[in-house]
This record gives structure tokens, C-alpha cells and sequence, in this order.
């Protein structure tokens, strides 16, 4: 699409929607003169594979990543790819828990059994879970595009989180396994800046940083346009830890479409 049809379809959804809805988002880079705001507040972090695993392994910082590598290793950490019900079910059971732990909704249950059936099972992503003592204690979900591997969801069980040090081995592994099959880049997702230590774990990979523009009509709205830093996202979190979890189970789901 060239600047003219671009210029001429975002006037045609402006025409046709501008009145009937709050606002617009457009999630794609857009030319400039399009009427829309630009808000470049997320990054994502990227990592170069076609150098090879040794120049990949060489920009892993030390203190942090290599040592927590060695340390799950030492420790008896196993990471199994698990494409099957049971590993979703052990991801979603994760997940609930870390999204307790950041004070968030999680999402429903479907969501992730459409994601396992039409995804996972036909070979476009796949699901580690790491195993100490016979329990999974941490899982990661990939999905692959192109030629890049996207880091899409971690979780992981709090009681284990320093003692295991589960998630690098995690991310490792992927990565191994993304450069095994052919796949060029390894995309740890959007980040918001406001998450300091998130930004600083990804960047500690060598992975490099670039800018996720969103574009809004007539103004900027929406759960994406609100930065963690603010009072009200540091309140709403803060109610949603304290929350019991059968009660976080039941209406997290449902609330969740608001939120994400």
C-alpha cells in the first residue's frame, strides 16, 4: 500500500467510524499527515540469531543471566517442550498466579485453549515449562512467524521465582531452539519503559530496542495509552493483589477485554 491509498483508507475508516466510536487505534506504523496522534510510548526488544549461537551466547550478560543459567542448571532445572492440553493447563495454572503477583486480570481459559488448538497444534508456537522436583514451576509460550520467534507469555510460581531461577533457562532454551529450526530473530515483545527491570532483563540478552508506535483518532485513549508509572494504574494493581483468588479466577476473565 502505497502513501496515497494509505492517506485515502484511514480517511474512508475516519468518515465511516469517527462518529459511532470513542476512538480509534491503529497499531502499524502510519505516514505522516494521517490526522491521527502518535503515541511511541512501548518498545520492543529484539535479538539478532543469524550470527550464531556463539556470538548470541558471548552478548548474555554474566552476573545476572549466565549465572542464573548455571545456577537452575546446577540445581536439578529441567525444560521440557510440552505442545500438549497438559501444558497448557500447566501454563494457565502459572499464569493466574503471576498475573495475581503484577496485580492484573488474567485472561480466560478459552482464550488459551483457542490459542492451543489453532496455534500451538498446528506447529506455529510451542510451550516450555520448566520442571524442579517433578513440578512445573515455570512456563514460556512462543509463537513463530516469518522468521522470528515472538515471546508472547511467561509465567511462573512466585514460592520459586529466586530460589530456581527458572525463566532465564526458559528463555535460553528457546532461543536454542528458535536458532535450531532456522528462525532469524527472537522478539521478547512489548515492553513499557515504565517497567524499568522488564526493559533491563530483556536488554541484558543483547537484544535491541526499538519503538512500537500506536496512532489515535481523535485523541489517545485505551489501556494501551496508559503509562504504569500513573497513580491509577499503581492503584488498580494494587486492589487486584489483595483480591482472594477464587474471586480473581471468576471475574478476571471477564473483565479482562476492558483491560488489555
Amino acid at each position: 500500500m502505497d502513501q496515497a491509498d494509505e492517506a485515502e483508507l484511514l480517511k474512508n475508516i475516519i468518515h465511516e467510524h469517527g462518529k459511532s466510536v470513542n476512538y480509534i487505534e491503529m497499531r502499524s506504523k502510519l505516514t505522516e499527515g494521517s490526522n491521527f496522534i502518535v503515541y511511541n510510548h512501548y518498545k520492543r526488544c529484539v535479538l539478532d540469531l543469524t550470527p550464531g549461537m556463539s556470538v548470541v551466547r558471548k552478548k548474555l550478560e554474566k552476573r545476572t543471566i549466565q549465572y542464573s543459567i548455571r545456577k537452575a542448571e546446577k540445581i536439578g532445572v529441567e525444560i521440557k517442550e510440552e505442545n500438549s492440553r497438559v501444558g497448557m493447563d500447566e501454563f494457565y495454572r502459572l499464569n493466574m498466579l503471576t498475573r495475581k503477583k503484577h496485580g492484573v486480570p488474567c485472561q480466560p481459559k478459552i482464550f488459551f485453549d483457542k490459542l492451543l488448538e489453532n496455534v500451538i497444534s498446528k506447529g506455529h508456537g510451542f510451550i516450555l515449562l520448566a520442571f524442579y522436583d517433578s513440578k512445573a514451576v515455570a512456563s514460556s509460550l512462543f509463537m513463530k512467524c516469518n522468521n522470528t520467534i515472538h515471546y508472547k507469555y511467561n509465567a511462573s510460581d512466585p514460592d520459586y521465582m529466586k530460589k530456581v531461577t527458572p525463566n532465564h533457562s526458559l528463555t535460553c532454551q528457546a532461543i536454542r531452539l528458535g536458532y535450531q529450526r532456522g528462525f532469524k530473530c527472537f522478539d521478547f515483545g512489548r515492553t513499557s519503559p515504565d517497567n524499568q527491570g522488564l526493559m533491563r532483563y530483556k536488554k541484558l540478552w543483547g537484544s535491541k530496542v526499538i519503538d512500537i508506535p500506536h496512532y489515535y483518532y481523535p485523541q489517545i485513549k485505551g489501556a494501551s495509552s496508559t503509562e504504569e508509572s500513573s497513580g491509577m494504574y499503581r492503584r488498580l494493581t494494587n486492589v487486584w493483589r489483595s483480591l482472594p483468588n477464587p474471586i480473581i479466577a471468576k471475574i478476571g476473565p471477564m473483565i479482562y477485554k476492558h483491560t488489555a
